[in-house]
């Protein structure tokens, strides 16, 4: 007797166990699919940004996000300053060059950066001649070596998603794009598709940005709306 009662009790904790594994692979297999449907939502899409001007502002889309760091956000248009300007190539040559930079002697974490490397920057996204800034202005330009000394850190936890232009009078251009943030634990393939084809969730969507081009293309001001 007390053989069959402990041969049920076995068999019952067997089938509850078994229940209870199928429950909760059902439940992780929901989550796990929830995860997905979020970023296959095609958020990015809504604009009416052409495909070409889409994939022309992607090709530099590091370079905007990096030169964006450490500038202050504004809910008014704001003309980028000088200063700014400066900060924002700054960003960009350590984003592209760090690989090649020289460190700073004095401050192993900073690097050395030229003053004709920020120069030409200046010029790429602002349009701006040798002649217009003077870098002993800006808090980083060493005047002992003639060189910035640059030690910001560039650690991009957000990517920018172009969402819609406007073609403003004068050829002035206006583009909106999602600051969006995806977690480290999103799969890499997840995040490609939310970076390159707009697949992601609005809860991804950690601001977003007006970045206004004159008539030649070049930067002049931005706007957080």
């Amino acid at each position: 007797m007390k053989k069959i009662i402990i041969v049920l009790v076995v068999i019952i904790l067997g089938l509850g166990g078994f229940i209870g594994f199928k429950l909760a692979t059902k439940k992780g297999n929901n989550n796990e699919n929830v995860g997905e449907v979020a970023q296959e939502e095609s958020y990015g899409k809504r604009g009416n940004i052409s495909e070409e001007e889409r994939v022309k502002f992607l090709m530099k889309n590091d370079d905007y996000l990096v030169g964006m760091m450490s500038l202050p956000a504004s809910a008014e248009v704001k003309n980028f300053t000088h200063n700014e300007m400066i900060n924002f190539a700054l960003n960009v040559a350590v984003e592209r060059y760090s690989t090649i930079l020289t460190k700073s002697k004095k401050d192993s974490s900073s690097y050395v950066i030229g003053v004709e490397t920020v120069n030409s920057i200046l010029n790429e996204f602002f349009g701006l001649s040798t002649t217009v800034i003077d870098p002993a202005q800006n808090e980083y330009y060493s005047k002992s070596t003639k060189t910035f000394v640059y030690n910001q850190a560039n650690e991009k936890t957000l990517y920018y998603y172009p969402v819609s232009l406007e073609n403003k009078e004068g050829g002035i251009k206006e583009i909106t794009v999602d600051a969006i943030y995806i977690n480290d634990e999103n799969k890499a393939s997840n995040l490609d598709k939310a970076k390159f084809e707009g697949k992601y969730g609005q809860n991804n969507v950690d601001n977003t940005i007006k970045f206004i081009f004159n008539e030649n293309g070049y930067l002049t001001s931005y706007q957080y709306l």
